[in-house]
């Protein structure tokens, strides 16, 4: 009996040693706090300046057989990731803005705009749509021209002024809502830019005579005279979506 007391004692001596010795273990902890996650941002200015951003480009006083630089803007990524550039162009207007004689003599209309083709792809009672042709560019040629203000031969082209006015069919005219930049993959870094240029060529009577641009069924209907005073009017949408 005392035997098996002494057994149990023992033990149960034993199974404390083995809790306390668990109990005195080293350990050590440590906790970081704080821990943030940012988001990037893409941010796309057009000349510093975000929307709205008023009229960047024109060609004035414009004569039939001439071209013209309609000017450039900077287009900057001022975000922290790459973004890859987009280019549309949208809301074609052609005002008439009044009738001169010539217009007159010529057989324009008020208030209707003369389409020899039937296709219309601009809004407004104006013919200088049907008598021009728009081009753009992003300037990337080697020496000046890379910051001449004029879209060269080595330039990133999206878009020719082309041999027929914009408003001559729905081959040649300009797409309203289509990303022009779309195949050429214009990555713009953080902090970086690019210089966007427009061009505009005014086709004359005799040129577009070859197209059937002013003709219809032989007979010619539209005239350079018609566009007159007249304005055409576009708006570009530039925009970064981000790089892959």
């Amino acid at each position: 009996m005392k035997k098996g007391l002494i057994l149990l004692m023992t033990i149960a001596l034993m199974t404390v040693m083995v809790g306390v010795g668990y109990a005195a273990v080293f350990s050590d902890n440590e906790t970081v706090a704080g821990n943030t996650f940012t988001a990037g941002s893409l941010d796309l200015e057009v000349d510093g300046a975000n929307d709205p951003i008023t009229a960047k480009f024109s060609a004035d006083n414009m004569k039939p057989g001439k071209n013209y630089d309609g000017g450039c803007v900077t287009l900057t990524n001022v975000g922290s990731i790459p973004g890859v550039l987009s280019i549309k162009v949208n809301n074609l207007v052609s005002n008439e803005n009044g009738m001169v004689e010539p217009e007159v003599s010529d057989g324009d209309l008020a208030g209707v705009e003369i389409d020899p083709t039937g296709y219309d792809n601009n809004a407004g009672d104006g013919e200088l749509w049907d008598q021009i042709g728009l081009g753009f560019c992003i300037e990337s040629g080697a020496g000046s021209h890379s910051s001449n203000g004029h879209c060269d031969w080595d330039d990133t082209r999206f878009r020719a002024p082309g041999s027929v006015a914009d408003d001559y069919s729905s081959t040649y005219s300009i797409k309203t809502g289509y990303d022009y930049a779309a195949s050429k993959n214009i990555v713009l870094q953080p902090g970086e830019s690019a210089e966007f240029c427009t061009e505009v060529k005014f086709y004359d009577d005799a040129t577009n005579y070859w197209w059937g641009g002013y003709f219809s069924g032989g007979v010619k209907v539209l005239t350079n005279n018609m566009a007159m005073s007249d304005d055409a009017q576009v708006d570009f949408e530039f925009g970064l979506v981000q790089a892959p």
